[in-house]
């Protein structure tokens, strides 16, 4: 065999190496990228019972795991949440402006799974909607003077949007995306939740 042939064999060698360090590399890429994403791990899908409870009344419901592969996490939970939009106002000296935002009145988290691995599982759980729901307002103002303001303003816009419940499920992934799913939920008097 001439020197030529071996030169084309161990560079034929050395190539097929290259090759499989290059695929190995790109397939720790991909899990790296679905670690830090969450695309291409699964879901977690939350299902309700009833989407309508009474204030003091269970919400029961299935948190099912649809995961493509095993899942280190910290914890699995679903929470009960009331957010109210709120308008705001500001004063600058080139005008008011006026915003919207979320203000959390209500939420209560329940530890559905601890820190493991996970796989594809269903898990049922209850929550109870406190008996003060229909009651619940965000924080008011601090001062007289605040409240005033909000008062008069309210007269002319309403500066609170009624109360949104969801209830929340979440795959909590260290140094990764969450796996969440939320599903929306009404909140009415004992009457009209029967229905």
């Amino acid at each position: 065999m001439s020197d030529a042939d071996e030169l084309f064999k161990f560079l034929g060698k050395l190539g097929k190496e290259v090759v499989e360090t290059a695929e190995d590399a790109a397939q720790d890429i991909k899990q790296a990228a679905k670690h830090v994403t969450g695309l291409g791990r699964g879901a977690v899908v939350l299902e309700l019972e009833q989407t309508r409870a009474s204030p003091g009344g269970p919400v029961r419901g299935r948190v099912a795991l649809a995961l493509t592969e095993p899942v280190e996490a910290k914890r699995l939970v679903v929470t009960l949440r009331a957010r109210q939009k709120t308008m705001t106002v500001h004063r600058s000296a080139r005008g008011r402006s006026v915003g919207t935002s979320h203000v959390d009145v209500y939420a209560f988290t329940h530890t559905l799974g601890v820190a493991k691995q996970y796989r594809d599982e269903v898990i049922s759980f209850e929550l109870t909607v406190p008996a003060d729901a229909l009651h619940l307002r965000a924080a008011t103002p601090s001062s007289p003077l605040e409240e005033v303001a909000r008062t008069i303003a309210s007269v002319v816009a309403p500066s609170a949007g009624p109360i949104e419940w969801q209830v929340i499920a979440a795959l909590e992934i260290p140094w990764g995306r969450n796996l969440t799913s939320a599903v929306d939920l009404a909140v009415v008097p004992e009457a009209s939740a029967a229905r």
